[in-house]
């Protein structure tokens, strides 16, 4: 186990997680925030948060005896912004240099996880020196930023596709088993659906709006 880091942050999502070997290395030394419902991957995770924010609306009697120690900060529950948000700008405000956003894909509702896709890509495109990663333990995504590389970490064989927002100019894949070189994509193209890495994958892209997004096999550990 590292040493707590002061600039990097894991906060639970209440989306659907898998807990595997890489996650857990993934979010060894980061300091944890649960918002809401998220804290049920605390236990999952063997974490214990530093604050559990939130309205309290999807935690449940259960979670708020299980976890009653944990310090807390409440907020109403009709307000502007989603507490997965709130914990972010919580994380930002205590210097956050790296974001994990973990519970942050699939689950019931798919309106937050398109919430927190576009969120996060809004962040990175805020604060680029942010470094943002959304998991749920089986998927992975990345922001893209125009104009800068993006080497995902994925071992060979890993599927990924690149769903854009927006209609992306200049994109450009490389290592992967269908390359692409400087291509225009329109919005709403599934050109780049379902593609697989190879080693040493590379993603640049000139213009646009988007998230590279894989989801690994074979990978799920011991719950």
């Amino acid at each position: 186990m590292s040493a707590t880091s002061h600039s990097r942050f894991a906060i639970l999502l209440d989306g659907a997680l898998t807990p595997t070997d890489r996650l857990r290395t993934q979010l060894d030394g980061c300091r944890v925030l649960a918002a809401d419902g998220g804290i049920r991957h605390a236990e999952t995770l063997g974490l214990e948060p530093e604050l559990w924010l939130g309205d309290f609306d999807s935690a449940g009697e259960t979670l708020e005896q299980s976890f009653g120690t944990i310090r807390r900060q409440s907020y109403p529950s009709e307000k502007a912004v989603s507490d997965g948000e709130i914990a972010i700008r919580h994380a930002l405000d205590e210097g956050a240099e790296e974001v994990v956003l973990v519970g942050a894909l699939g689950g019931e509702r798919s309106d937050h996880a398109f919430f927190n896709l576009a969120g996060a890509t809004s962040l990175a495109i805020e604060k680029p020196a942010l470094r943002v990663m959304l998991t749920s333990g089986l998927e992975e995504a990345l922001p893209l930023l125009p104009g800068r590389l993006l080497r995902p970490d994925w071992p060979a064989g890993t599927l990924f596709s690149i769903p854009g927002f927006t209609a992306m100019s200049g994109l450009t894949v490389r290592n992967a088993k269908w390359p692409l070189d400087d291509v225009e994509v329109p919005f709403g193209s599934t050109l780049t659906l379902s593609n697989v890495a190879e080693n040493g994958l590379e993603i640049l892209l000139r213009e646009g709006t988007t998230v590279a997004i894989c989801r690994f096999d074979n990978m799920a550990g011991p719950v």
